[in-house]
């Protein structure tokens, strides 16, 4: 009975013990945990793609100057679609959005590192083909 006390208590330590190596090994890093609670998808980029800080400002500057850009697609496309405009009109006006916002997104990937440029594409680009056109995108995300 006594053995089988102490291989209980040693199979729940090792347990516990692989539990919390596991737990501690996979979790994301304090940065990017802090991105997502702040839904901040600026700290999020930064942190997840690891850029450097002169990465991370160039990469924002494109943020900032694009999303006038996207704000005036976005505007064009719910004025046709208040307006009534001909289906072909209002699917020529995504086309330009979603050829725009992919051009974006090549240029930020362009300045991230070689091995973060196509993840990040990888992340992006399927979002462009289920993007909704109902306003320009938010910089908010979801944890």
């Amino acid at each position: 009975m006594k053995n089988l006390l102490l291989t209980a208590v040693l199979i729940l330590a090792t347990c516990g013990l692989s539990y919390g190596i596991f737990y501690t090994a996979s979790r994301d890093p304090k940065a990017l945990r802090e991105a997502l609670a702040e839904r901040d998808a600026m700290a999020w980029l930064k942190s997840d793609f690891k850029l450097t800080d002169a990465q991370f400002a160039a990469i924002k500057r494109l943020h900032d100057d694009y999303y006038v850009e996207c704000s005036d697609h976005c505007a064009a496309i719910l004025d046709a679609r208040e307006q009534h405009a001909p289906a072909p009109e209002i699917a020529r006006l995504e086309d330009i959005c979603e050829r725009s916002m992919t051009e974006h997104f090549k240029k930020v990937a362009a300045l991230m590192s070689p091995e973060e440029g196509p993840h990040y594409l990888a992340v992006v680009l399927p979002k462009v083909a289920n993007y909704d056109h109902h306003g320009a995108p938010s910089l908010q995300v979801s944890p």
